[in-house]
């Protein structure tokens, strides 16, 4: 008999006070997840997650709780840095950072952009120096992020904050965000097959997302994303391209709980569900 888990049990709830309706944990013998007690609606959970990022984030918490790759390179400001998912030696990854970082602060940069600094190295532009640290230690993207003015909190330590997924585009909205999400879900052909099966009306697929999601898809519902980066990252207006069994579907970030609800003609914000 399988269990319910907690992360069900959470999308239950979430949408039991939304639509103000009782689910029955139904998946006993590997069916759907849920069955309201009218039949009429069922449930499936679903997590959309990188493997290989959650290994990088693992390493970079394992290297965080041991004190190893401690930064001790003072910076001027705190920078958001995404690294690619396969970046080599994780566990110095914000050691090096940081110390690249402050060099790019000193030659007045603020940004980095990855494709764009390996051209400027090949071209073998007066920055190289600067960038090529980043390069190498599988930087994606960086960006200054909003933090205390020293003279108002004089105890602030500006820092690095780093993202083991992929840097993505800086350009992409909540409905190329969709688009990603649909493509993925795709891949889980178990998903639809459960809700066509329950039998029920209204099918819905609740996925949640969270800082192992490829980040062009979690960017738009992740509220920790730097000053600016959400923009164009409002309610999707394109229609979801969905399997036909499932009518509705539910996007959740699990640390945000900012989300968005497809109810098969429109989309629905949801924040704090």
């Amino acid at each position: 008999m399988n269990q319910e888990h907690p992360d069900e049990a959470r999308a239950k709830q979430i949408v039991e006070r939304v639509l103000a309706i009782q689910l029955e944990h139904a998946d006993t013998h590997g069916g759907v997840d849920y069955i309201s007690t009218d039949g009429t609606v069922a449930l499936e959970v679903t997590a959309v997650t990188d493997g290989a990022i959650k290994a990088a984030r693992d390493a970079l918490s394992k290297a965080k709780a041991k004190g190893k790759g401690s930064p001790t390179t003072r910076l001027k400001g705190c920078w958001w840095v995404f690294a690619s998912d396969t970046a080599p030696r994780m566990k110095t990854f914000s050691q090096r950072v940081q110390s690249a970082i402050a060099e790019l602060e000193l030659a007045g940069q603020t940004s980095f952009d990855r494709r764009a600094a390996e051209r400027h190295v090949e071209e073998g532009g007066d920055l190289s120096h600067v960038y090529l640290p980043l390069v190498e230690a599988g930087a994606e993207r960086a960006v200054p992020f909003p933090c205390p003015n020293l003279e108002e909190d004089p105890d602030h330590v500006h820092r690095i904050r780093d993202s083991s997924g992929r840097g993505g585009g800086a350009t992409i909205g909540s409905n190329e965000s969709i688009g990603l999400l649909v493509k993925e879900l795709n891949t889980k052909p178990d998903n639809p097959a459960k809700l066509r099966d329950s039998g029920a009306e209204q099918r819905h697929l609740f996925v949640w997302l969270d800082d192992d999601t490829e980040y062009n898809i979690a960017r738009p519902l992740s509220h920790e994303s730097p000053s600016g980066a959400n923009e164009g990252c409002g309610l999707p207006t394109a229609n979801p391209q969905l399997d036909l069994a499932i009518t509705d579907l539910w996007v959740v970030h699990a640390r945000s709980l900012l989300g968005w609800l497809w109810d098969g003609e429109k989309w629905r914000e949801l924040r704090n569900p």
